[in-house]
């Protein structure tokens, strides 16, 4: 280590470990593996910063450009709801001027028409009423209004109301006319606290272009930006906002969605794009809205074609750039790099490693080529060894399970042998009962070993012989009285709970044999295995095994009662072997004697020589 002036250790081997642990890191990056996709990513790095501020800034200038049609359109709408709302004061100003002052039937005619001519003849009616509403005096549309703007079936005709009709209520109507929304207005005329009669207005809410004076500023409206201009209902009917002049109302249906998306949830404002058209939707007046649909003009088209152009070229050129990489690098690097994976690989299956030597490859591969030569000779002989050392130990266990099996079967001829000399019955079936349990461990050293690579044994088969030993031993057959019935599917199950589960199927079939069919009694015994489908997902590969017979049955009662009480022996080792496996067992005296264990089945653990295997292989995947 060296040591500076001060006497503090150097950093520079510490900032040098770091570093070097983060290139170590980068390697396991899965997207960075091959050689070629590291070039190209090193090509990417270094242009990609690039060609993003150019795309940034061709898109900053589309967007300049876009956002053009954006601010004249809510320029545009601002306008005409500020000229809707000075148009809106000012007919309140002229109703309440009217109301306030000496209005009479003499002189109404005379200010009404004052009213309809400083308000350019926008109003459709103008009408006195006395005090219970019945009309006085009456100032209809002018002769030069279309009929159809004034027209509104929700709007019953002067001439029509008589004196039954209700009184007019106070304030502003929106009423749905045949050209748009026209405006009800009814204000009270009070003469000493008290109303003495009312003035009712209907106009419309947009403009009439016809009456408006050369040089009003309404008159501009989406006449310098070709843009159009709509009033709106609740149940989205479309108005010009000038209803002399109505223009088609036919908005493209993703447009059309929105706006009524907009209507429905009541929006105040809204303003979006679609297919090249600017939309903004505005609350003008009550339940009346304002809609203003604004085309892209020609400069602001050409400016996104320009966008295209720009980010396309700059797209092309990345990409020309990539594929010339990509061709320089798979020539010379990536071509003698997967030369060299394909030898090991055929290596790896079993052929003789043998890389294509070239001169022309670059040194550092072809010190690498004579570096897996080496290291493919050392790795054939360590699994070699491996692998005979794996077969040695399995030939060992499976010796071994042979030689228990050859133990088991003399303990239980010696049992035999030892019972046929007693002469007591009970002694001599004691001896027979212990004779079945060595037999079943016997017939359970056969299946403990597979040859399929697991440490495990098929239920199925195995208890097809243990009980057909059992028949055998008990002088029973196929043809006798009490028949035996299988229902057994194929479940792999460990050593570990093949001991317990072999010993139960023992102790139950040898009791039914002699107990649950007393006499000449004939009957069925049935053993059955089956995968069931848990209610918890946490038990998952659960299986049910039933055993039972239809004999006489033992009282079930006694046979799940607390444990302080004595039982047989046999009952204690079912119970004692059912908790060895895990199993929840019930036990049912219905139509004989059934026991029920429920439990889920250990997984089988791999031989010798599979671990060996997998072993090799999961060294030859780390290596690759």
């Amino acid at each position: 280590m060296t040591v500076t002036r001060s006497g503090s250790p150097d950093l520079k081997p510490r900032r040098w470990h770091r570093l070097f642990r983060g290139r170590k890191a980068l390697r396991h990056v899965r997207m960075l593996d091959t050689v070629g996709a590291r070039v190209m990513a090193l090509i990417v790095a270094t242009t990609l910063p690039l060609a993003i501020i150019a795309s940034m800034l061709a898109w900053h200038s589309y967007q300049q450009n876009v956002g053009n049609s954006t601010l004249r359109t809510e320029r545009d709408m601002q306008l005409a709801i500020s000229e809707i709302t000075t148009d809106l004061d000012q007919t309140h100003t002229l109703l309440d001027m009217l109301a306030d002052g000496d209005i009479s039937s003499g002189n109404a005619l005379r200010e009404f028409a004052l009213v309809q001519t400083v308000s350019q003849h926008h109003y459709c009616l103008l009408m006195l009423t006395d005090v219970e509403g019945r009309p006085s005096v009456v100032l209809p549309s002018p002769s030069t209004q279309d009929a159809a703007i004034c027209h509104s079936s929700e709007q019953a005709s002067p001439s029509m109301m008589s004196a039954s009709a209700r009184l007019p209520v106070v304030g502003i109507d929106v009423l749905k006319g045949e050209r748009g929304p026209l405006l009800k207005f009814v204000v009270p005329i009070l003469s000493n606290n008290s109303v003495s009669g009312y003035i009712i207005a209907i106009r419309t809410l947009g403009w009439q272009q016809s009456h408006l004076r050369k040089g009003d500023s309404r008159l501009l409206l989406g006449t310098d930006n070709n843009s159009r201009h709509f009033l709106t209902m609740p149940d989205s009917s479309l108005y010009s906002l000038f209803p002399d002049r109505p223009i088609s109302a036919n908005l493209p249906p993703k447009a059309m969605t929105r706006l009524e998306r907009d209507i429905t949830s009541l929006s105040q404002h809204d303003i979006f794009t679609s297919q090249g058209i600017t939309y903004a939707f505005q609350n003008a007046y009550g339940p009346v809205s304002l809609i203003v649909a604004t085309e892209r003009t020609a400069e602001e088209s050409h400016a996104l074609n320009i966008f295209l152009i720009r980010v396309s070229l700059i797209v092309g050129l990345l990409v020309l750039e990539l594929l010339v990489v990509a061709l320089g690098a798979s020539i010379f690097l990536v071509d003698p790099l997967e030369k060299l994976a394909l030898a090991v690989a055929d290596w790896r299956r079993g052929a003789l490693f043998a890389p294509r030597t070239n001169h022309s490859i670059p040194l550092e591969i072809r010190h690498l080529e004579k570096a897996f030569l080496r290291a493919t000779r050392r790795l054939t002989q360590h699994e070699k060894d491996l692998e005979q050392s794996a077969r040695n130990q399995d030939m060992l266990i499976r010796e071994i399970h042979h030689r228990v099996k050859n133990n088991l079967q003399v303990v239980a001829s010696l049992l035999n042998l030892q019972a046929s000399r007693i002469r007591s019955h009970e002694a001599r079936e004691e001896f027979r009962l212990v004779r079945d349990r060595v037999r079943a461990l016997a017939t359970l050293h056969r299946y403990l070993y597979s040859e399929s690579g697991l440490s495990a044994l098929d239920v199925q088969s195995f208890l097809e012989e243990l009980c057909s030993i059992l028949l055998s031993a008990n002088s029973m057959n196929a043809q006798t009285r009490i028949r035996l019935r299988l229902d057994i599917e194929h479940v792999l199950i460990s050593p570990d709970q093949a001991v317990p589960i072999a010993l139960i199927v023992t102790e139950v079939l040898s009791n039914a044999l002699r107990y649950a069919f007393p006499g000449e009694r004939a009957g069925h015994i049935i053993i059955a295995l089956h995968k069931v489908v848990p209610s918890d997902p946490e038990k998952e590969g659960l299986v049910e095994l039933k055993l039972g017979d239809d004999g006489i049955g033992i009282d079930a009662g006694q046979a799940s009662e607390s444990r302080t009480r004595r039982e047989g022996i046999g009952m204690q080792l079912i119970r004692g072997f059912a908790r060895q496996i895990n199993a929840d067992m019930t036990v049912s005296n219905e139509n004989g004697t059934w026991y029920t264990l429920r439990f889920i089945p250990e997984r089988p653990s791999l031989t010798a020589l599979a671990m060996a295997r997998k072993a090799i292989s999961h060294d030859e995947d780390s290596t690759r």
